[in-house]
């Protein structure tokens, strides 16, 4: 849900025993992270067995430092919660921010959503 009327920064889907979020914006900002948090925690609160979460980062162009700190928290939150995060679909340029930080090691990656739930 966003904050901003008629703006959804976050859209859920349920699929395959996983829920997948997808970010709507090109940069992830505090405003769209914050978003994410609140509507996968409200998935999860309503489908509390669902055993991993999906990030579909298909459309997200730029990704802050910010940005890869809140998704350390959210591995770990997830991780209490036994539940697995995985980034999906990332673009070359995101991916690369992972790889030169050395988060690609701390992080699950998937080319696809599709490939994420296999």
């Amino acid at each position: 849900m966003s904050d901003t009327p008629g703006v959804e920064l976050t859209t859920i889907e349920k699929t395959g025993g996983a829920i997948v979020a997808r970010p709507q914006g090109k940069m992830m900002d505090r405003n769209v992270l914050d978003a994410l948090e609140r509507t996968i925690d409200q998935a999860s609160e309503s489908e509390p067995r669902a055993p991993l979460v999906i990030l579909d980062l298909s459309r997200v162009a730029i990704i802050p430092s910010l940005a890869l700190a809140i998704l350390m928290r959210l591995a770990a939150k997830y991780a209490g919660r036994q539940q697995r995060l995985k980034l999906a679909a990332l673009q070359p340029q995101v991916r690369k921010v992972f790889a030169l930080s050395r988060l690609d090691e701390k992080f699950q990656f998937a080319d696809s959503v599709d490939a994420a739930i296999e």
